[in-house]
């Protein structure tokens, strides 16, 4: 067989797994999709220590404080999770100091309006496809929303396609996934 090309010795305790994850997600009408059953190698670990995990598996750690969230609305986005910026570059002039401390107040209102939105919309997981930034951080964490970055736009697509939404390209609104359970957790050398 093609496992046992690959992993002499091992064919018949991955066989099992193999078979087990093939079969768990088998629909009842639709042709087997391949790319449901992934693979996720961990630092440290060895062939006996595989298992097979219902669920998705990112190796990458949360942004947030917050590590898991039970019965969860996802808002997943394509663009960075931070505050928006221009095209081309501006240049503000500032005179004294009230105005720099308003200028100040007034992006960081914005940024608390728009992560109180997602609150309010019952939103507790967001899901970036870009960086996170420093503000937008401290006012997930302050309102309980868990933050997740994904870099690779296959695994937002994997995603995306297993809790039924749609990446948005930008904050304006959200629209939302769900899912029961999402943890962090550390394996190995890796997460």
């Amino acid at each position: 067989t093609s496992v046992a090309s690959k992993q002499d010795g091992y064919e018949d305790f991955l066989a099992e797994i193999i078979a087990d994850a093939c079969v768990s997600i088998m629909p009842t009408k639709r042709t087997f999709n391949v790319d449901h059953v992934r693979t996720c190698k961990i630092l440290g670990a060895g062939v006996l220590s595989t298992t097979s995990l219902q669920g998705m598996v990112f190796r990458r750690t949360v942004e947030s404080d917050i590590t898991s969230v039970r019965d969860t609305k996802i808002a997943v986005f394509s663009c960075p999770f931070d505050i928006g910026t221009t095209e081309t570059k501006g240049t503000v002039l500032i005179n004294n100091a009230d105005e720099l401390k308003n200028f100040s107040m007034d992006e960081e209102k914005l940024i608390e309006n728009q992560v109180k939105a997602l609150a309010d919309a019952g939103i507790t997981c967001v899901v970036s496809g870009g960086k996170v930034g420093d503000m937008m951080m401290h006012f997930a964490n302050k309102f309980n929303i868990m933050v997740v970055r994904l870099m690779s736009k296959w695994d937002l697509r994997r995603l995306c396609r297993s809790i039924s939404a749609t990446a948005l390209p930008n904050l304006t609104r959200a629209q939302r996934g769900r899912d029961r359970f999402l943890q962090y957790c550390a394996a190995g050398g890796g997460r």
